[in-house]
C-alpha cells in the first residue's frame, strides 16, 4: 500500500467517531500496562463489536501504536497553531525536546506501554510507525519555523533518528529519562552547532543511576 493510500485510510478512520473513542479508551487502559489492554474490554467499554475494533486495528500492537499515534499527531498540531517559545531554531527545537522527554516520565507505564507497541516487530504497527515518523518531522519542521538553516531536511531527519534511537534505549530499560533528555540535547547541539544559545539553557543533568522517586503523569 503506498503511503498516500494509506495516510487517506488512517484520515477516513481517525474521523470516525467510533475510532476516537476507542483511542480514548485505548490511551486510558494503557495507564495500567501492557497486560490491561484488553481489545474484548474496549468492545465493551466502547459499545462496538469486536468486528469493528478489528476493522480498525488487526491486533493490539496495531491498537496501541495507533493510540500514541493519534496523541502524538494531536501534539503536533497544537505546537504547529501555537509554536514552542525560542530566540532560534535551535532554542525552539530544544524546547520541543525537552518537552518530549518530559512527556515520557509523565506517566511512565502509559509512555511503555506505548512505546513497546510502537517498536514491536508486528507487521500490523508499520503504518502506525511511519505516521509516527512523519509527525516527528512536521513537528521538528513547525519548531524551525521560517529561519534559514543549512541541510534543513537532513538536519531534521537525522533528529528523528536519533529519537528513535534514543527511545529504544529506554524503552529497553537500558537507560533513564535523565539520559534520553541529555542525548536529545546533545543531539540539538551538535546539529545546530555549539554556537547556540541553547547551550547556556541546558540544565544541569543528573546522574543517570538517580532513579525518580515520583510516579509521573502523561
Amino acid at each position: 500500500m503506498s503511503s498516500t493510500v494509506a495516510d487517506d485510510a488512517l484520515t477516513a478512520r481517525r474521523d470516525d467517531p467510533r475510532y476516537q473513542r476507542l483511542m480514548a479508551a485505548t490511551r486510558e487502559a494503557a495507564r495500567g500496562g501492557y497486560d490491561a489492554v484488553s481489545m474484548r474490554e474496549l468492545a465493551e467499554t466502547c459499545h462496538v463489536s469486536m468486528t469493528t475494533i478489528y476493522q480498525f486495528c488487526r491486533s493490539k500492537d496495531q491498537l496501541i501504536a495507533e493510540a500514541h499515534a493519534t496523541s502524538l499527531a494531536a501534539w503536533r498540531d497544537r505546537l504547529v497553531a501555537r509554536p514552542p517559545r525560542g530566540a532560534t531554531a535551535a532554542d525552539r527545537v530544544m524546547n520541543v525536546m525537552r518537552s518530549y522527554a518530559k512527556a515520557l516520565e509523565q506517566d511512565e507505564t502509559l509512555s511503555r506501554t506505548m512505546m513497546r507497541a510502537m517498536y514491536s516487530i508486528d507487521p500490523d504497527a508499520s503504518a502506525s510507525r511511519a505516521a509516527v515518523s512523519r509527525t516527528y518531522v512536521a513537528l521538528l519542521d513547525a519548531a524551525i519555523g521560517e529561519e534559514a538553516v543549512v541541510d534543513r531536511a537532513a538536519l531534521v531527519a537525522t533528529l528523528g533518528h536519533v529519537i528513535d534511537s534514543v527511545i529504544l534505549g529506554w524503552v529497553t530499560h537500558r537507560h533513564d529519562v535523565v539520559w534520553v533528555r541529555r542525548e536529545l540535547e546533545t543531539a540539538v547541539r551538535v546539529l545546530f552547532g555549539s554556537g547556540t544559545a541553547v547551550n547556556a539553557k541546558a540544565p544541569k543533568a543528573l546522574p543517570e543511576r538517580r532513579q525518580r522517586a515520583r510516579r509521573p503523569t502523561p
